[in-house]
């Protein structure tokens, strides 16, 4: 029985993985609200995100509605608009039963310019368990499902549930460009995470999402944590090394081996970060001079 609800799990998590990164097509043709009226669903514009925050308990619209959701200052709306929206995906990312409306929220945070998106982020990371922050009495939400069972014993996301979400909150971070982000990351990166009760919360695939995450910061600060990250893992995890070194030569334009020595004396001269690639330099393997 373990092991079928583990199996459960990861295509669970899958299919979290693709809804969130997508335009979350098959969430409008299974839902109920395309099976009612089908036509109108489908060939209708689709109602203003905010509205639908503000007016909608269905999990897959409000889902929907985050990954259509533009920052209200970048449009020119008002603070208190700006503020409305962080709230309710504040809310979403932290505290929503569903693991897909939290990833949803995830996403849809790292768009946004505003400072105050990277400390919701990090609370979205340290919260992607799924506990409730209050015991439970007579069943509670389960991945937008009732359980009557569920306060009884353990409650929570399995445990792939909160890897996936981790990691969505780690690629996040990085799109916020913040400082703050990269200290997180950097510290991420390195196994030294720990949730809010002192407790470790990294594991392999968020430490390399999180590599990959100070990767796309383009500051002195990514490349210096980077190298500490590649003199750590070299010669102990193949992938976390290789992606910390691809990260270093794509900020700094370098192409020097992965060699930990090496890249210590970039870092100590003061290395200059440089522009990001276009489309063609990347096609074509540039990694400058």
């Amino acid at each position: 029985m373990t092991r079928l609800r583990t199996i459960a799990a990861i295509f669970a998590a899958s299919a979290i993985a693709t809804t969130c990164g997508c335009a979350g097509t098959w969430d409008k043709v299974s839902s109920q609200k395309f099976r009612d009226n089908p036509f109108k669903s489908t060939f209708y514009p689709a109602e203003d995100p905010m509205t639908v925050l503000r007016t909608k308990v269905d999990g897959n619209e409000r889902a929907d509605a985050m990954r259509r959701l533009t920052e209200p200052a970048a449009d020119g709306k008002s603070a208190q608009e700006q503020d409305e929206a962080l709230q309710a995906l504040a809310t979403a990312a932290t505290s929503d039963p569903s693991p897909i409306v939290r990833c949803a929220a995830i996403d849809a945070l790292g768009r946004f310019a505003d400072p105050r998106a990277v400390k919701i982020l990090i609370a979205a990371y340290h919260q992607a368990d799924g506990a409730p922050t209050e015991p439970t009495k007579g069943g509670v939400m389960q991945a937008g499902r009732f359980d009557p069972l569920a306060g009884m014993g353990p409650v929570g996301f399995e445990p792939v549930f909160t890897t996936t979400l981790r990691s969505r909150a780690a690629t996040a971070l990085a799109s916020t460009k913040q400082p703050e982000a990269v200290t997180f990351l950097a510290s991420v990166a390195a196994g030294s995470g720990v949730d809010e009760n002192g407790q470790p919360t990294t594991d392999r695939d968020v430490r390399s999402a999180a590599v990959r995450g100070l990767g796309r910061v383009r500051s002195k600060e990514s490349v210096a944590a980077l190298s500490r990250i590649l003199k750590d893992e070299s010669g102990r995890d193949v992938v976390l090394a290789h992606n910390a070194h691809a990260g270093l030569k794509d900020l700094t334009g370098k192409n020097i081996p992965a060699d930990p020595a090496e890249w210590e004396k970039v870092v100590q001269a003061g290395v200059e970060v440089q522009p990001e690639p276009n489309l063609l330099q990347r096609a074509a393997g540039w990694v400058g001079k």
